[in-house]
């Protein structure tokens, strides 16, 4: 069974969690033994070209268009049609379709069950990758096959340009300061906002866990739903003291402060009223529908969705 060696949960806790990276040798270095329980790059393929399952391929050259982006289901003239090198398919919520998988999520049980996002198992030939890309959650990147070359910065980069005209969220500028080769069993763990590369240099397969980070702005759209079910967010807006020395057109610092308290009252129900909104926003998938073809697709979006949380990561 799938069993991560030589950790010690509290020091990672302390030392590395949401803080800096932290390169993992042999994390896993009982693969030999349950080969039984590792996704083939055969199997992953045939996953790929099944309704109601989340995937993807990233080309990187030889497609369409450089950075090719194409969703499942995926038949299988698709892949025949592949180049030999600079793709990657990529394929989310893998312990829905493979229960022996449920074993590994086990042994990251240390954070609590609603932080995991999703098991995504990606292959690539050599060379193949999703490009230099910022994420905005944390992530295990376990190398069951192959080996994968990851390029990536110990600050974060809070402040990276794209390529523009991409359908993939790929980075303008990415000067790596870190160089690290993953080999089966070997695993990097990266916190959020850390710029990172992933290329593979030879046929590789990378199972990534990967974790919730809800932003703020879902949290309070969770709440706002679940206060209008129960009938208690219904309270509007006020002004019995209206102002008659302004100008027609102005909203004034008087309202904004008056629409600033409506929000702010409605934020002080119950701990149950919270409690059943966080719930059934947890209680949500993590992958969405694939986004509308005019918007632009974030790799963070890809991957904290899950279709982000991540193409690899």
């Amino acid at each position: 069974m799938w069993q991560l060696q030589d950790f010690d949960s509290e020091e990672f806790i302390g030392r590395y969690w949401q803080k800096q990276r932290c390169v993992l040798r042999n994390a896993f270095s009982n693969l030999d033994q349950i080969q039984q329980q590792l996704v083939s790059p055969e199997e992953l393929a045939g996953l790929a070209c099944e309704e109601d399952v989340h995937c993807r391929l990233v080309i990187e050259k030889d497609g369409s268009s450089p950075w090719q982006l194409s969703y499942g289901p995926f038949e299988e003239q698709d892949f025949l049609q592949l180049p030999e090198t600079h793709y990657s398919l990529l394929v989310s919520e893998c312990e829905k379709w493979f229960p022996e998988l449920t074993d590994l999520l086990d042994q990251f049980r240390f954070i609590p069950d609603w932080r995991i996002d999703d098991l995504m198992i990606s292959y690539a030939p050599a060379e193949g990758s999703v490009g230099p890309h910022v994420d905005e959650y944390d992530v295990f990147l376990l190398q069951t096959m192959g080996s994968r070359r990851w390029l990536y910065c110990d600050a974060p980069d809070r402040q990276a340009r794209l390529i523009p005209d991409l359908e993939l969220a790929i980075l303008q500028q990415f000067e790596p300061d870190q160089d690290v080769v993953l080999k089966p069993g070997d695993m990097l763990y990266l916190p959020p906002g850390i710029a990172h590369h992933g290329i593979a240099l030879e046929r590789c397969m990378t199972y990534s866990i990967g974790f919730r980070a809800p932003t703020s702005s879902s949290v309070l759209e969770s709440y706002a739903l679940e206060t209008e079910h129960l009938g208690i967010g219904l309270k509007r807006y006020g002004d019995t003291d209206l102002e008659l020395d302004r100008h027609h057109a102005e909203i004034t610092d008087a309202e904004i402060d008056r629409f600033r308290t409506l929000a702010t009252e409605l934020l002080q129900q119950p701990v149950q009223v919270w409690q059943d909104a966080v719930g059934k926003m947890l209680s949500d998938s993590a992958v969405a529908a694939p986004p509308d073809d005019d918007q632009p697709v974030y790799v963070s979006d890809l991957l904290s969705s899950a279709w982000l949380r991540h193409p690899e990561t």
